[in-house]
Order: C-alpha cells, then structure tokens, then sequence
C-alpha cells in the first residue's frame, strides 16, 4: 500500500493482504527424487531455475531440520502473477515451510516459520524487508518496521481499491539495487527516502481517521517520489494519469516498481469499476477489494 523501498532502510509500511489471489502448497510422497509442479515448472525440484533459490532453502534447511531427506512432490495451485510485487515469493515460501514442516512432523514456532521464510525472500530479492512475509501470514491490514516488527490493523477505511496488473515483470532484485546505488550517491535521494518514509505515517493516520481522501492525496505524493528513483514506468504513469481523470482519490505503483502492479485508491466499486475498463489497453488483469 505505502512505505515500497523506504520499509528496507527502517521506516514504516503499509500493506494488506488480497483475499482474492493465493497459492496453496501441497506436500505429498513420490517415488523418486524431490518433484516439483507449478504453473511455470514441472521437474526435479533441486534442478529448478535459480528463480527458486528461496524455495530450496527451504527444503534443505527443512531437511536439515528433520534429519530426514524423504521423497516428496511439492505441487503448487492457484495463482498469484510472478515479479508484481504481489507477494508470490512470499506467499511460496510461507507456505512451503508450513506444509513441510507439517509433513516432516517439526513443531516450528511462529518466530521459526517467520525467520525460514524471510531467509529464503532474501535469497530471491536481495535486501528483505520482513515485509512481505508479514503481510502473507496476516488477515489484516499490516503496519511494520523492521524494529518493531508487525502490527495488525483490523479498522476498515471506508473505500476501495482497485488493483491493476501491468502485464509486466517487475523486478525486485534490480529495483532495490538501483535505489541504494541512488542513495549512496545523492543526498537529494537520501531526502526523498526520508520523505517516503513519513508518508507511510500520515497514511496511517489518515487511514485510522477514516479519511480516504487524504490516503489518496499521499499515494499520488508517494508516487511522484517513487518516480524520481526511476521505479516508474510510461506505462504506470498512463494508467495513474487514466486513473486520476476517472476519479480515482489517488494512485501509484506498489511494489519494488520497474513493472507490476498499481493501485487506484477509490470511493467505491462502481468506480473502480470504470477505471479498469478504462484502463483496459494498458492492463492484463485487475481485481477490487473493499476496505
């Protein structure tokens, strides 16, 4: 929602769970070498592309773990678009420590789980924040730093969101790498870090005052800060730009940027509703939660 970037250099973050897009990770026995099935890739899991380092430190330390190497077959199902800033990775790796460590018969802690997956999303992105691991073992809207960890808050805004895949790939990994470049660099990057960073204060604020007007003003200012690191793309600004014609209270990436997604944040669902259509040329999928 806000706080994309600033979150891995301590500031706060927003970020909230979408009850529309998952991925369930299913453990069974298979008699042969370790199996994977998803969408993308059907083969031996341990031959998988480097895209799935994360997923398979969480097998071997798993492994490690149980002192058990047992023929399985991880299958996963359901969707959630890849390198959107989504949260696929996480969602992947939360779920395969929980469902393996199920099967292996391991009574891992909360903190346990937690710690194996953040691993792992450090392993697929570089600097991880905790963020997305959070948010993924949340029903609430999440508020989190890196010093005080995750805070859950269940008050609704009175508004709706609509969510807008660009149809293309993000990258993580680049977009983090690219911004600490720009702040090791430039104490003008370095302010608008800072900057970044309170907005995700004020969102909360104005979230918890059940202004949607003014957490739509601070997404399009979030906006505009992220585009000065080059996270935007013609295509993100096309669509805010569509965005803020149709109505929309604000709008701007989410996620490490480079591609993805962008959020529009509106009063209601009949105007998310027009704003998709209108955006339908830029756009290859949309979904609205209400919150």
């Amino acid at each position: 929602m806000i706080g994309e970037h600033s979150v891995v250099y301590g500031y706060d973050a927003l970020a909230m769970p979408i009850q529309a897009l998952f991925i369930k990770t299913t453990v069974s026995d298979y008699a042969g070498p370790v199996w994977m099935d998803t969408k993308l890739y059907h083969g031996p899991f341990f031959e998988a592309p480097d895209d799935y380092n994360g997923l398979k430190y969480v097998v071997k330390e798993l492994f490690a773990r149980s002192g058990k190497s047992p023929q399985i077959k991880l299958t996963y199902t359901g969707e959630i678009p890849m390198e959107r800033g989504l949260g696929s990775s996480a969602t992947v790796a939360y779920g395969t420590t929980v469902a393996l460590s199920q099967f292996l018969g391991l009574e891992l802690s909360e903190d346990e789980v937690m710690e194996i997956t953040n691993q792992a999303e450090t392993i697929n992105h570089g600097k991880a924040s905790g963020l997305d691991a959070a948010t993924v073992n949340s029903d609430y809207l999440v508020f989190f730093n890196k010093q005080d960890g995750v805070k859950k808050l269940s008050s609704k805004l009175g508004a709706s969101l609509l969510i807008m895949d660009t149809g293309d790939l993000g990258n993580t990994k680049e977009a983090v790498t690219m911004v600490a470049k720009q702040l090791k660099a430039s104490p003008a990057a370095q302010a608008r870090m800072r900057q970044l960073g309170q907005l995700a204060d004020e969102v909360k604020a104005a979230w918890l005052a059940q202004d949607p007007e003014r957490v739509g003003a601070l997404f399009s200012k979030a906006q505009e800060l992220l585009a000065f690191f080059n996270l935007s793309t013609g295509k993100i600004d096309r669509i805010c730009q569509i965005a803020q014609k149709g109505g929309a209270l604000g709008c701007k990436l989410s996620g490490g940027g480079l591609g993805g997604i962008v959020i529009a944040l509106c009063k209601d669902a009949g105007s998310c509703e027009q704003i998709a259509q209108a955006c339908q040329a830029e756009i290859s999928n949309y979904w609205i939660e209400e919150i």
